[in-house]
């Protein structure tokens, strides 16, 4: 009987080893997921602004406050957010951002109406909008979003503002003398205007019931209105039978109207055109020879037969090809040039450029949603102003972002492409099951043989 004492007095220790040695490797590992991590960060803001942050138990600051956080560290966290007269505000947020990532929190306290209304009696105001989900504010203080009640003392100061705003909307106020009665709740509704996000083209030519064209796409008879345009620059072109295709660039505001008159000119007997199209825009054009300006553009008067077209532009490469002309018609040559791999791309006057690498390289870039090429590359020629530049490739997550272009200036993106999420389980993942049931069996092992 004695040896079985013993038996039973060290069974219990290997397996005491066994799970030590487990927790060790958990332990470890989880070191390791930490170790090297990226750092994100949440910024936390408040309506009203100047509330007290606790982040994971732990003071923060006040809002608006920003705070770093390791990317592979614990996934979750508690934020409280507190100011005195409002009520408390608490979530709890699942997941991390990634190394340089910012995750925007905003706590919408809800005031705290008094107990006991000064002067006597309690009145109302029931405040609606359409859109709901707008933020009030009453007599400048926050109450809440729509649909909200607004308890007022009905002897106090009479007289009341109320604001009323919405992303995307415009902003709505009214003013409203006196107080409500005791027990009387005064209604207001606040119908919200989308702001302008869109402006509009006008295309008036001369001779009318031409057939005008916007950005190669959408086509009209004019005179014509083309309507919910993005701002920003755009390419009109005009076309009728028996006349010269007219084309030009036209910038559009959000909001506005902006008007084209095109005079169109006839197409002189036994003579064709050559319409020039070049991505990126404002090559020059030479044909056969001659210089007739910048793409898009248009060679007209030309002689029934072969031309060579020339499109030149600082930093790519020339192309070059022979056109034929037909009588009376207008041939469209569309080319993408090429980025030269020997020369620094210039840009023109009024324009700046926008230097593109990522990581990894070999990205497709797409400027305002036009291809240029792939990563690394420098666009030249890009018109001044807030443009969105977008990389795609596979296997990758999709970047964007919007960058302000100056003119003269070159503009440097460098963007780290994130590979798309697998649901594939990792080696690390199935690493400490394997090394459990190691042991396990071991353990088995050592019993059987005592």
């Amino acid at each position: 009987m004695k040896p079985k004492r013993c038996f039973l007095l060290k069974f219990p220790t290997i397996l005491s080893v066994c799970l030590l040695i487990a927790v060790s490797l958990l332990v470890a590992n989880t070191a390791a997921d930490d170790i090297g991590g990226g750092t994100g960060y949440f910024q936390i803001s408040s309506s009203p602004s100047g509330a007290t942050v606790s982040f994971d138990d732990s003071y923060a600051g006040t809002t608006p406050v920003t705070i770093p956080v390791s990317s592979t560290g614990t996934p979750d966290h508690t934020i409280r957010v507190e100011k005195s007269g409002y009520e408390p505000w608490e979530e709890t947020h699942y997941g991390n951002p990634f190394e340089g990532e910012t995750i925007h929190i905003n706590a919408n306290l809800v005031y705290i109406e008094p107990t006991t209304p000064i002067g006597g009696g309690k009145g109302y105001y029931s405040i609606t909008s359409s859109p709901s989900g707008a933020t009030v504010y009453f007599d400048g203080t926050y109450k809440g979003t729509t649909p909200v009640t607004v308890t007022v003392p009905s002897t106090g100061t009479p007289g009341h503002t109320v604001s009323i705003s919405l992303s995307g909307y415009q902003t709505w106020s009214n003013s409203y003398s006196g107080n409500p009665a005791e027990g009387e709740t005064i209604y207001v509704s606040a119908y919200l205007q989308p702001v302008q996000s869109y402006g509009s083209i006008y295309v008036d030519s001369s001779p009318s019931q031409a057939t005008a064209t916007l950005d190669g796409a959408n086509s009209q008879t004019t005179p014509c209105t083309f309507h919910d345009v993005y701002p920003g620059s755009h390419t009109v072109r005009v076309t009728k039978s028996g006349y010269q295709t007219w084309s030009s660039s036209v910038s559009v505001s959000a909001g506005r109207t902006t008007a084209v008159s095109a005079s169109l000119s006839q197409v002189s007997p036994g003579t064709g055109s050559i319409y020039a199209i070049s991505t990126p825009q404002g090559a020059a054009v030479y044909v056969d020879g001659r210089y007739y300006g910048t793409a898009p553009q248009i060679a007209g008067s030309l002689s029934i037969g072969y031309h060579q077209v020339r499109l030149s532009l600082s930093g790519f490469q020339d192309w070059t090809g022979s056109i034929y002309v037909e009588d009376g018609k207008t041939t469209t040559v569309s080319q993408t040039l090429s980025v030269s791999p020997t020369s620094s791309p210039t840009s023109a006057p009024g324009t700046g450029s926008i230097s593109i690498s990522s990581q990894p390289a070999g990205a497709e870039v797409y400027i305002d949603n036009i291809y240029y090429g792939i990563t690394p590359v420098t666009v030249p020629s890009v018109a001044a102003g807030s443009r969105v530049v977008k990389l795609q490739m596979a296997g990758y997550t999709p970047w964007q972002a919007t960058v302000q272009v100056n003119s003269g200036q070159v503009t440097p993106v460098e963007a780290t492409l994130q590979p798309q999420p697998t649901t594939a389980p990792t080696q690390a993942g199935l690493g400490i099951p394997v090394v459990l049931l190691s042991l396990a069996f071991l353990a088995f092992a050592s019993i059987k043989r005592r």
